[in-house]
């Protein structure tokens, strides 16, 4: 694949076939990070897929990065608390004087994303609020020349990929609220610029962020232009040929991806290709302030996520929104390190593994679950919700009882050895 040269059609982009180091990493991380981690509030309602309308849903919209969207809708909560918070008046771009990134440290969270056992890590360069986290040639609404003057991008693709991650960059292609009025609640999908020049303007962020960045990653979000679709062959040949072990996401608009996408209880999952699911920590993706502990996951519950995503045939990108001044809320970085912590006693479950394509999940009479993974002539079981002082399981696909080390209340992997030999 290394020496295979794209060329701009799609019948070339077609051939592209996923890289082995993406399929057997099994975890990023990503990140949420912009103006909105300022007001950094939000409604606590519910995970995406399960409001009980379109018009509610963005309403009450418990995803802080879409603020400025929220406060757009009149007589929302976020409107009303933006109101008593900042005034009537004050304009949204006015928080980039207060993304200030004071006390941030790329290489913390670099070592922090290490330590969590993460392989690769998404940072959205621009979300769909339009400001972009790196010195764009085609907007002065960036990180460069306002807020922190500095290139988060940049310097976060040096650190990560310093600790040996690879690093990738999430880009919002279809929407951009600086060029676009408010959008209707009930067909918010199809509104956005249809202009020729905007969609020439995202083709040209996107190229630039290939670039300049060779990002391992091209994390598009919601769609591309209706008037760009027809880049699309070049955009992606383009990234192909200067990133030899890209990966694409399904969420530009087009049939073709590296991987499928699952965000909360929405997207596709699949057996037969490689799929992504991304989530928060909690409800939201950028920081929001009104969330705790009765909505984040504990360090358990992401344990589980991983293992039941895995053994399905997925990665896990699990999302963390930094504050305003740079620094990753405790709640938020000590889940990352228990996730850790169990990666390195278990991990060999997990990385480098391919999904048992006769069964990836058994209930237990006890109420235990197992999930199974597999790793050459090796089978790994997973057991999770194991009764409370038990150390032995009898597998439905073995008669042998066997012996394990409990881990608190975690799961445990247990290996059966050239179980396929």
């Amino acid at each position: 694949m290394s020496d295979q040269v794209f060329l701009p059609t799609w019948e070339s982009v077609e051939t592209h076939t996923l890289p082995k180091w993406y399929d057997d990493c099994k975890l990023g991380i990503f990140i949420h990070w912009g103006l909105y981690s300022v007001p950094a509030w939000a409604e606590v309602t519910w995970e995406l897929g399960n409001a009980p309308s379109d018009p509610e849903w963005f309403t009450h919209n418990p995803y802080a990065e879409w603020y400025l969207n929220s406060i757009r809708i009149d007589n929302s909560p976020a409107r009303i608390h933006h109101n008593n918070t900042y005034g009537v008046d004050f304009p949204y771009e006015k928080f980039a004087d207060s993304f200030t990134c004071e006390k941030w440290d790329p290489s913390e969270w670099a070592a922090l994303f290490k330590d969590a056992g993460a392989g690769y890590v998404v940072l959205t360069t621009k979300h769909h609020d339009g400001f972009c986290l790196y010195p764009s040639d085609y907007t002065n609404y960036n990180s460069m020349n306002l807020g922190p003057k500095r290139d988060l991008t940049g310097e976060l693709t040096e650190a990560v990929c310093a600790a040996g991650l690879k690093m990738g960059t999430y880009f919002s292609g279809l929407f951009d609220w600086t060029t676009y009025p408010y959008p209707k609640l009930e067909n918010i999908i199809s509104a956005y610029n249809r202009t020729y020049a905007f969609a020439d303007y995202s083709l040209k962020q996107a190229t630039e962020l290939i670039d300049k960045y060779k990002p391992s990653l091209l994390w598009g979000d919601i769609g591309w232009p209706e008037k760009g679709q027809q880049d699309l062959p070049w955009l992606f040949s383009h990234y192909y040929n200067s990133v030899k072990e890209g990966v694409i996401n399904d969420r530009f608009g087009c049939e073709w991806s590296d991987h499928l996408t699952a965000e909360y209880h929405l997207g596709k999952r699949s057996l037969s290709k490689k799929w992504e699911m991304c989530r928060g920590l909690g409800l939201s993706f950028g920081y929001n302030q009104n969330e705790g502990d009765e909505t984040v996951l504990s360090g358990r519950d992401l344990v589980r996520l991983l293992v039941e995503y895995v053994s399905h045939n997925g990665n896990l990108l699990i999302n963390i929104g930094p504050r305003a001044d740079g620094t990753i809320p405790e709640i938020q970085a000590s889940r990352l390190r228990d996730l850790g912590a169990w990666l390195s006693k278990f991990g060999d479950a997990i990385y480098g593994t391919q999904i048992w394509d006769k069964q990836q999940k058994d209930s237990l009479e006890n109420g235990a679950d197992v999930f199974y993974t597999r790793k050459g002539a090796d089978l790994y079981a997973i057991v999770d919700h194991i009764p409370a002082g038990e150390t032995k399981v009898v597998l439905p696909i073995s008669s042998e009882a066997f012996s394990f080390e409990r881990y608190n209340d975690y799961p445990v992997a247990i290996k059966l050895k050239n179980y396929f030999g």
